[in-house]
């Protein structure tokens, strides 16, 4: 194959490897067989975890850092990138679970996202991008709500901030005096629906935390919600994204009037993905792992299908597909355990690009 322009764009490797880093390896290994090449760089995500550091890579976004609520109600650092008077919040900061010491979707909060909106509307955002993945809640985003103002009562009339087991005291919501002075765009990465098998609680409140008995407590929380929501002239039974992020998906329609979108799409958007493909011969992409979920949303798929005939590759720890319709390279050996391939993939990675690239000249 003649080389003459390489896009590397890959996702990140979950818990082993960013995909900033994965551009760097790829684009030195590349250097060292053809200095030649020019290489281009594209760290990408579909929304959720890792969207932040995709952002602040491939716009130069400022990251600005503050203390914020986590979701286990203690301030912590965390970070959302500004560029211009646009604003990137990755919920995953706040309330993310990797973040998030107690796990249990029962009692976890969002309401460091409102207060990250809140700074970020004081820094002169006008618009706010925000990334529904990797959440440890359940609380159908009102603790974002919470946080940038609304008040909840219960039917005593005593105030509380309602979580994944409590949305069913919610008696009577008090809206902010001033509605929030930004255009909100919820990214998601999930297209599930807020509540029933294929809701936030049933499909996603396990891995959170969440016991057997939890999912219908939690499930029943988030109707109990949508009948709240009912009063307001809102209905999100059959609204596709609605149980992204525990139901913060529905969260950002009722309280931010936020518009829902595909968070891969609209990344390819913003780093303005086509122009990079119509210059390359070569594009490199990549991610932890490659299953059937891959298929929808995710980046590796999406990607390819963007590049049409063009030469395209895909590394990936493990491949669960049963054929491969384009073409991927695992990287994990398959004679070490699991934890020693994540404990080694930056130098699995390597080699294994090593080896393609041998195969190319």
């Amino acid at each position: 194959m003649d080389l003459k322009t390489v896009l590397i764009a890959p996702d990140k490797f979950k818990g082993s490897l960013t995909a900033k880093r994965f551009c760097e390896i790829a684009e030195e290994e590349i250097k060292k067989y053809n200095k030649n090449v020019q290489v281009i760089t594209s760290p990408l995500a579909d929304g959720g975890e890792g969207t932040l550091s995709c952002i602040a890579n491939n716009l130069n976004a400022k990251l600005i850092q503050k203390k914020f609520s986590n979701a286990n109600f203690e301030k912590k650092t965390a970070s959302y990138a500004i560029k211009d008077n646009v604003v990137f919040i990755e919920i995953a900061e706040t309330c993310g679970l990797v973040n998030t010491k107690i796990k249990n979707p029962c009692i976890t909060t969002t309401i460091g996202v409102g207060e990250q909106i809140v700074d970020a509307i004081n820094a002169g955002a006008t618009k706010i991008y925000l990334t529904l993945g990797g959440s440890s809640t359940n609380d159908a985003g009102c603790g974002m709500a919470a946080g940038v103002g609304y008040k909840f009562f219960n039917k005593a009339g005593k105030e509380f901030l309602p979580t994944g087991s409590t949305l069913s005291q919610i008696s009577k919501i008090e809206f902010p005096k001033e509605k929030i002075k930004a255009e909100i765009v919820a990214l998601c990465d999930v297209k599930n629906v807020l509540f029933g098998k294929n809701g936030a609680a049933y499909v996603y409140a396990k891995q959170k935390g969440a016991t057997n008995e939890d999912l219908k407590i939690l499930d029943d929380n988030l109707k109990a919600f949508n009948l709240t929501c009912k009063k307001y002239g809102y209905n999100f039974e059959n609204v596709e994204g609605a149980g992204a992020a525990g139901g913060l998906g529905a969260g950002a329609i009722f309280f931010l009037n936020a518009k829902l979108e595909s968070g891969i799409d609209t990344i390819f958007k913003l780093v303005d993905i086509d122009n990079e493909i119509s210059k390359a011969d070569l594009i490199i992409s990549g991610e932890g792992k490659i299953d059937e979920q891959s298929k929808f949303g995710k980046v590796v798929f999406s990607l390819k299908e963007k590049c049409a005939n063009k030469n395209f590759v895909a590394f990936c720890g493990e491949n669960k597909l049963k054929e491969n319709p384009f073409q991927i390279i695992e990287i994990n050996n398959k004679n070490s355990s699991l934890e020693e391939n994540i404990k080694n993939t930056e130098n699995n990675l390597r080699n294994s690009i090593k080896e393609y690239l041998n195969s190319l000249y």
